[in-house]
């Protein structure tokens, strides 16, 4: 890399469009892409502040440290598995999942996830595959069985007692809502567990 190029970890890129939005910010701003993926861009830039202080408005943030990057690289395998591929990870196989694609034990990656997050993977998984269960329910596309398989849970009846458990609701209950009570993913770790 030349030295004006630049990797940058930035945090809550969690969509496509997220992708979009930066790079065209960046391209504005004079930087030439190399290349945008959730999480990360590479560029050739000249002023980091003035880009950072950009970023913040639209709802994104510059990370500095180890520790944010690592913490934002979990969100995003999390986030890829659950919404862009055709089968979650199941809860057995969670911790393989992240030492394999990160190449740190799962206790260590937990640690530095909690430090920041104030939360454990495996709660930030559970809210995240909730989530997107409530999304794919509303587009009243899926059955909840399809829903269940799709997003790893252990059965319908899991699903369900999660329903409950969360919203006071059944599924069945939930579609027919005319409130779906979704969130949006940067805002997840702001609610109660």
């Amino acid at each position: 890399m030349s030295s004006n190029t630049q990797i940058l970890y930035i945090k809550n890129m969690v969509c496509p469009r997220c992708k979009l939005a930066v790079k065209k910010l960046l391209t504005d701003m004079g930087c030439v892409v190399l290349a945008v993926e959730l999480g990360q861009a590479v560029v050739r830039l000249s002023s980091l502040p003035a880009l950072s202080s950009k970023l913040r408005t639209m709802g994104f943030d510059l990370l500095t440290t180890p520790k944010t990057k690592l913490v934002e690289r979990i969100k995003i395998l999390l986030i890829y598995n659950i919404y862009f591929q055709s089968r979650g990870v199941t809860s057995s196989h969670l911790q393989s999942y992240l030492e394999f694609a990160t190449h740190q034990h799962y206790q260590y990656l937990n640690s530095q996830f909690y430090s920041v997050c104030q939360i454990s993977i495996k709660q930030y998984w559970d809210i995240l595959r909730f989530e997107r269960a409530k999304e794919l329910l509303s587009y009243n596309e899926k059955a909840p069985e399809e829903i269940t398989r799709q997003l790893g849970y252990l059965s319908s009846r899991d699903l369900e007692d999660t329903f409950k458990k969360r919203l006071n609701l059944s599924i069945e209950e939930f579609i027919y809502h005319k409130d779906n009570y979704r969130l949006p993913l940067d805002k997840l770790l702001q609610i109660n567990i």
